[in-house]
This record gives C-alpha cells, sequence and structure tokens, in this order.
C-alpha cells in the first residue's frame, strides 16, 4: 500500500540523487568548457530545490488542520508544481539563449572524450531513478512531477551522450572543425525541445488550481456508477460536479428526485454513498463525496439567491 511515508522516501531519493548529478555536472561539465554538461549540472540543481520544496510541502499538507484549511491543504501541491515548472521553463530559455550566443561565437572546444564519459555515467544514474519514481507517479501528483522531471533529466542526459558519442565519431574524420559547435547546438536542440514540457505541465496544475473538471474518463466512471442509481430508484436528472485538485477528487452529487422517485430515506442514502465510494476505487485519488437530495432543481443548479 503507498503511504506518506513511502512518497516521502520517494521524494527523499529525487532529492539525494538530483543533488549528487547536479554537484557532477557542474563541476565536470566547468572542467571540461561544455555548456551542454553545464545545462544538465544546472537543471539537476534547480532540481533538488524545487523536489527540497515537494518535500516539504508534502510533510506540510500530511498535518491535518482543520481549522484553517476546512477542505484539506490539496490546493498547495498544484502551486508547487506551477513554481517547479515555471522555474524549469526559465532554466530551458536562458539556456537557448546561451547556446545561440556560443553557436555566434564559433562554438566551445571540449574534450569529447571525458564529455562522452560523463553521458554514460549520467545516463544510467537518472534512468534508474526515473525508473523508480515512474512506477509510483500515479499515486502522488508530486511524486508525478518528480518522474517527470526525471525523465527530462535521462532524455537530456541521452540526447548529450548522443551528441558526444557523434563529436568523437567526428573526431577521426576531417570535418573536425565541426566539433566545437556541437555542444551549444546539442543544448539549442534539448533546451528548445523541453521547452513544451513545462508549459503542458504548468497548465494542467493551473487547471487544478482553477478547480476545473478532471480528465474524461474519471467523470465517466462516476456517471456510470451513479447512472445506476438513477435506475434503482426511478431518479431522472441528478447534477454531478468534480474537481481534481492534488491528489484529492472533489465530487458533489445533486440527485433531483419527483414524486415517481423511490423514496430514499437516510439510511440508503448512506448506502448510496458508499457503494460510489467503493465503485470508483479504481480511480485512485482521495475523495471527498457529498451526495444531497432535493425536489428543487434550483439547489441542484447552486443558483445565488
Amino acid at each position: 500500500m503507498f503511504t506518506k511515508a513511502s512518497e516521502k522516501t520517494l521524494l527523499k531519493l529525487s532529492v539525494f540523487g538530483a543533488l549528487f548529478f547536479a554537484i557532477l555536472g557542474i563541476v565536470w561539465g566547468t572542467l571540461i568548457s561544455s555548456y551542454l554538461i553545464i545545462f544538465d549540472g544546472l537543471y539537476s540543481f534547480v532540481s533538488v530545490m524545487l523536489s527540497l520544496l515537494s518535500l516539504l510541502v508534502a510533510q506540510y499538507i500530511s498535518k491535518s488542520d482543520s481549522r484553517r484549511f476546512p477542505f484539506g491543504k490539496e490546493m498547495l501541491e498544484p502551486v508547487v508544481i506551477i513554481v517547479k515548472y515555471a522555474a524549469i521553463l526559465i532554466l530551458c530559455i536562458l539556456s537557448v539563449w546561451l547556446a545561440i550566443d556560443a553557436m555566434l561565437s564559433g562554438g566551445r572546444e571540449i574534450n569529447v572524450g571525458h564529455a562522452l564519459i560523463f553521458a554514460v555515467v549520467n545516463t544510467v544514474g537518472c534512468a534508474v531513478v526515473y525508473f523508480l519514481l515512474n512506477k509510483n507517479k500515479a499515486k502522488s501528483g508530486f511524486i508525478q512531477a518528480e518522474a517527470n522531471q526525471w525523465r527530462m533529466d535521462t532524455l537530456l542526459s541521452a540526447a548529450v551522450l548522443v551528441g558526444f558519442f557523434f563529436a568523437v565519431l567526428l573526431s577521426f574524420t576531417p570535418y573536425q572543425s565541426v566539433i566545437p559547435y556541437v555542444d551549444p547546438l546539442m543544448v539549442l536542440l534539448v533546451a528548445g525541445y523541453f521547452l513544451k514540457v513545462p508549459i503542458i505541465e504548468m497548465s494542467k496544475a493551473f487547471r487544478e488550481v482553477l478547480e476545473m473538471s478532471p480528465d474524461q474518463p474519471i467523470q465517466t466512471r462516476f456517471k456510470e456508477v451513479i447512472a445506476s442509481i438513477e435506475d434503482r430508484y426511478n431518479i431522472q436528472e441528478s447534477i454531478v460536479r468534480i474537481a481534481k485538485v492534488g491528489n484529492k477528487l472533489f465530487i458533489e452529487i445533486d440527485f433531483i428526485v419527483d414524486e415517481h422517485s423511490k423514496n430514499v430515506t437516510i439510511s440508503e442514502q448512506d448506502e448510496i454513498r458508499e457503494e460510489i465510494i467503493q465503485h470508483t476505487k479504481d480511480v485512485g485519488y482521495k475523495k471527498w463525496l457529498t451526495v444531497s437530495f432535493t425536489n428543487e432543481k434550483k439547489w441542484a443548479e447552486k443558483r445565488l439567491v
């Protein structure tokens, strides 16, 4: 069973893993004058800071404070995710600018042999951490963000590996003059490609901050369960509202009953609530469920009065 302790353990793994690769990348990249490796190290360093932030916020969310946060603290999760990807977006934009400047200045002379060794070590290490996080990404928004972050870092490291392997091959050909352009060109391609990832993930997090509807499969699953309840109690209409915030689903269901509907006792209402929870266990999020019954549609529509 996935617990808060498991989440914290994985976040700590992400923090210490990112710290190791940050120091390795920055030092190694500086020694051989590689913008690409420095970018890789800086990306890992930013990951350290952001992973620490995720860990602290995850610990804060786990502490109950119903007086100040009557609906929970899950809203902090998408806010932190927005901050994380905003920082990554800024780093990518800055790296693109530096790569263009380097190419216009004649490229960068680097030791491609040492760069290739770094690329191999970094790619394998990042892939291992990503694999461990990716197995549990569906259980936590924080873990999912960390997994996405490590996926980007693994692909970045793989791109570094390919680029420097290509540079090593060039060193045995008459085209050695192209080698100084390999490093900034790879930075430009990798950072430019990754620009879309933070933009996409930030848009998802903004949807949660705005309490918009979750993905269609989640809505469909609840509507299927509700439809069977309507049939059993001869309820002609209901209004369903679902919002995903962090690792929690807020579900509000208003059944509109009329003279043809079966009379629903208080005990049966509780049974309906239990049925909805039991039949949507596969959805995989914590659920804040509110179910009400009314004869007046205006109360279900939540019109201002």
